[in-house]
């Protein structure tokens, strides 16, 4: 048995081209008597043309398509720490609320340059995780995007 698998595109093939086989002799001798080069042949029918409204309507597809995906990956982004918070206190939705109640306890009774200070690092953090959230979902979001741009009847 041999140790190597051949497959028939790992085989050599001879190939002996036709002599007098050329695509460009055409060209070649209408360039030497003087006539006119060979022109190509027409397409069948001229391309559909594009109006000014299938432009509008490709848009307006595009920019209602980005509404919707923007608004859920903030959708998820508000709503994975609360999931976090539930994963980590079991389920229990009682231990959830005292943990979220001491938090904003503490932080209606914090200075105000720690509320600033809080505020401001739990707002990056909220926008880290939507563009985490967004930058993970955007492959398809494309493709869903691209695929619906071929159609002529655009589905939401």
């Amino acid at each position: 048995m041999p140790h190597q698998m051949n497959y028939p595109f790992d085989r050599e093939v001879d190939v002996h081209p036709e002599p007098d086989w050329r695509p460009h002799a055409p060209f070649i001798a209408a360039v030497e008597n003087g006539d006119d080069l060979p022109r190509p042949p027409r397409k069948s029918a001229p391309p559909a043309r594009r109006h000014w409204w299938g432009l509008g309507a490709d848009c307006c597809y595009i920019v209602i398509k980005s509404g919707l995906y923007l608004m859920a990956c903030w959708i998820i982004a508000m709503g994975l720490p609360l999931m976090f918070l539930l994963l980590l206190t079991g389920g229990h939705m009682d231990k959830s609320l005292v943990f979220l109640g001491s938090l904003f306890g503490a932080y209606a009774d914090a200075t105000p340059d720690r509320q600033y200070a809080f505020a401001a690092q739990a707002s990056w953090v909220l926008v880290a995780l939507a563009t985490a959230v967004a930058a993970w979902r955007l492959p398809r979001f494309l493709d869903e995007v691209s695929d619906g741009l071929k159609t002529a009847r655009k589905v939401s």
